[in-house]
């Protein structure tokens, strides 16, 4: 009984022998490498909450600047298409003072055009200046025939003594210096 009692003592509180101090040690590391093992899952947990995070973070980012250059091209192409709008009123508008103007001078050119000739007169065979000059201002001298070349020089040509019995010839009014 005293070695029993011996036994449990040292069980208890006496020396222990190598297989046991190895197995108290394995026992030690085992519970520490769980501990190390749970701590590091516990980490990879929050650093994977943590990038998920990160990542809607940056993905509402993201959407808010896409929303907002969304937002600018439309407004951009609004005020384009305005622009657009306005310049085609504009150039509509200038357009139809133009054409006014344009209708408004070929007026004023026809009534001028009108007024600077009196007649026009078909060349008939025999025909020259100075007779056609005799014809329509009464004198056949060099300042009235060659008023009538100087008019009709497109039609003539450039020798005022080639005239040709079917062309048309625009008879000019007198200037005041003629008459």
């Amino acid at each position: 009984m005293a070695d029993e009692k011996k036994g449990i003592f040292d069980k208890l509180f006496g020396k222990k022998d190598v297989g046991d101090k190895v197995e108290d040690a394995i026992e030690d590391i085992k519970s520490e490498a769980e501990i190390a093992a749970e701590n590091a899952k516990r980490a990879a947990e929050a650093a994977q909450r943590k990038a998920e995070s990160e990542a809607r973070k940056a993905e509402y980012e993201a959407r808010k600047v896409a929303d907002q250059a969304k937002s600018k091209l439309e407004e951009a192409k609004r005020d384009a298409k305005e622009k657009v709008a306005e310049a085609k009123e504009a150039a509509k508008d200038k357009l139809e003072e133009l054409e006014s103007k344009k209708d408004r001078i070929a007026k004023e050119m026809s009534e001028k055009e009108a007024a600077k000739y009196i007649d026009n007169y078909t060349v008939q065979a025999n025909d020259t200046l100075s007779h056609i000059a005799k014809h329509f201002y009464g004198k056949a001298t060099p300042p009235y025939y060659t008023l009538i070349y100087d008019h009709n020089k497109d039609v003539i040509g450039d020798n005022m003594n080639m005239i040709i019995a079917g062309q048309v010839l625009r008879i000019p009014a007198l200037p005041e210096d003629l008459k």
